[in-house]
């Protein structure tokens, strides 16, 4: 007969990670500090201000979408490679490790604000115009998938990634993307970016990869 002590350790054990682990602090424990803790894999270690700023610079919601989504050629796997951790498990944590890493709540160093960010404030509202929602999401594209040096050049209500090859139009919060760009990835990767960046708007994708050109 099994001991109480031996019941309790084997009941929790069933219980879903989901029910136990459900503030940003139990989550990094129970999962994120395998890599974190020690900076396995190029992870940015918990506490460590000078690994998170640069990351914090980009905002919240590209921290956001690269726990949830997980980012190509590292060992950051899709929600850290734990499937049954929610939505907001993983936001919860990510706020927790930026917290503890001495970086303000809204996950900006404390430095004085870029000059956008009047505009990225209005594109996070849900009634933000059309024009305001594409310039944020140009941002976030040049940012995350942009070569070195790269620009968002306007022309009139569309904007530009110069070096990406992609153009970002909004009509009647409908996000448009199109152009042609190197890989397939970078197609489905823009379209994950402009998802979480448009907070939920449709996107309608009609980026095509220079591949389906290529001759063997």
């Amino acid at each position: 007969m099994k001991s109480p002590a031996a019941l309790v350790l084997v009941a929790a054990l069933l219980v879903p990670a989901g029910v136990i682990a459900d503030t940003g602090e139990e989550v990094v424990k129970a999962r994120c500090s395998l890599c974190h803790e020690g900076g396995a894999g190029g992870a940015p270690r918990i506490g460590n201000r000078s690994e998170w700023e640069p990351r914090a610079t980009r905002g919240k919601l590209a921290l956001y979408e690269s726990a949830l989504k997980g980012k190509p050629n590292t060992a950051m796997m899709a929600r850290g490679g734990f499937r049954d951790l929610s939505d907001h498990e993983v936001m919860a944590a990510v706020d927790y490790m930026v917290a503890r890493s001495g970086l303000t709540p809204g996950l900006q160093p404390e430095a004085p604000p870029p000059p956008a960010a009047a505009a990225i404030a209005a594109a996070l509202a849900p009634d933000a115009d059309d024009k305001t929602v594409t310039v944020y999401i140009a941002e976030e594209l040049r940012a995350q998938l942009g070569p070195e040096g790269s620009k968002v050049e306007m022309e009139g209500d569309a904007a530009n990634v110069s070096g990406l090859g992609i153009r970002i139009a909004t009509r009647q919060g409908v996000v448009w993307l199109r152009g042609m760009v190197k890989t397939a990835e970078i197609i489905e990767r823009a379209e994950a970016i402009a998802q979480v960046a448009s907070r939920g708007r449709k996107i309608e994708n009609k980026l095509i990869s220079a591949q389906l050109f290529e001759w063997d």
